[in-house]
């Protein structure tokens, strides 16, 4: 899936590819053995019986991680086909239901969308077709576990792709469906609608699908699909929200919405001092360092949380802030929805304005999320 998302969540980062960032979320490893022990515990031994044990545990670790490569070679070429138009790509995710792309913003028209969209799926499909002559070529009068790996990785490859054709978004097919449709009525916002609701649908059917498998005995693949399910369920209306909350804040600027008079900190404070007469007083969870009116960092409770009492007393401001950086500063003309996506990417509740050298405001997590609860109760 290729997709926008503003909520950046953490997880283990491998290598780097064309310049983007391949990341495992932690769930990734949950279905990695589920798919490491269906195949070593079942699938081989029933299509090629009468072999050791570690004989199938290595067929099934071969096939799980030729099948990741081939998630990952899906979502490349999203990735691809979106720097070539012009789109910025930043990170792959692997999580537990797949992979996903994440795009840096929404294409600009229907075609783009209907490119970055459409070209997964063929992607999966090429993949079926590559495997596929790996197995014709090795497949011999003998009967071979390396020839039903590919036979495996066939099926799944073509697999992933049909799945992903599903015209629900945020699958695939839901944003091939949905750039039909915003050709069709020239609207973004009502193509999503659409497409989400679409999305949700299915997300259902496949629930209803898992509750009757439950009920008629296979209890692990009912409840797979009911949790990928509502998995997509989630996702087709975080799609749509995503898109709304984007809409809202089109027009607004960081220096619209700042905080201007900012509370600083000198480094010279003591750690003591500063939980007293600042995090206690004001209940803000960080504040800027200033020397003479100059920003030298940025001083958060987490930076002091783990002190004690006696550490609290010797330790300066200065010596446990962390230094200013671009990834904590942003520039007062830049979108609202630029620094949200900032915030999650950089990891952080709270942004310095910047001109220059020069500190203009701030902003954070909280007065943000205040200001767009006021936008959707005026928007009701």
């Amino acid at each position: 899936m290729a997709e926008t998302i503003a909520e950046q969540k953490k997880g283990i980062r491998l290598i780097k590819i064309g310049g983007i960032q391949i990341t495992l979320d932690y769930s990734w490893f949950i279905v990695f053995a589920l798919v490491l022990w269906s195949l070593s515990a079942g699938y081989f031994p029933r299509i090629y019986p009468d072999q050791s044990a570690q004989t199938y545990w290595i067929a099934g670790l071969i096939a799980a991680l030729l099948f990741f490569v081939s998630v990952i070679t899906h979502e490349l070429s999203h990735s691809f086909m979106a720097i070539r138009l012009g789109i910025k790509i930043s990170e792959i995710t692997l999580f537990i239901f797949g992979g996903m792309a994440r795009l840096s913003e929404e294409a600009g028209d229907p075609k783009t969308e209907f490119k970055i969209a459409i070209v997964g799926p063929l992607t999966s499909f090429a993949l079926a077709i590559v495997f596929w002559l790996f197995e014709s070529a090795l497949r011999g009068d003998q009967p071979s576990i390396i020839v039903e790996i590919f036979g495996y990785l066939v099926w799944i490859n073509v697999a992933l792709g049909v799945f992903n054709l599903i015209p629900g978004f945020p699958l695939d097919g839901g944003r091939v469906f949905r750039a039909f449709w915003w050709w069709k009525t020239g609207s973004m916002l009502e193509a999503t609608r659409v497409a989400s609701d679409v999305g949700k649908g299915f997300a259902v059917v496949l629930m209803i699908l898992g509750g009757l498998q439950i009920f008629s005995g296979a209890l692990i693949g009912g409840l797979w699909l009911i949790f990928i399910g509502m998995f997509l369920r989630g996702m087709a209306e975080a799609g749509y929200q995503e898109l709304v909350l984007k809409k809202s804040l089109e027009g607004t600027r960081v220096q619209d919405v700042m905080i201007r008079d900012v509370v600083t900190a000198s480094p010279d404070l003591s750690i003591k001092r500063l939980i007293a007469d600042y995090f206690l007083r004001y209940g803000y969870r960080g504040f800027p360092v200033t020397t003479n009116g100059k920003v030298s960092g940025m001083i958060s409770l987490a930076n002091v949380k783990d002190f004690s009492e006696q550490e609290q007393a010797d330790k300066m401001v200065g010596q446990v802030m962390a230094p200013i950086s671009g990834a904590m500063t942003i520039p007062p003309e830049t979108p609202l929805s630029e620094a949200l996506r900032k915030m999650s990417q950089e990891n952080t509740a709270r942004l310095l304005v910047m001109r220059g050298d020069q500190m203009m405001g701030m902003i954070t997590q909280t007065g943000l999320l205040r200001f767009l609860e006021i936008k959707r109760v005026l928007a009701n």
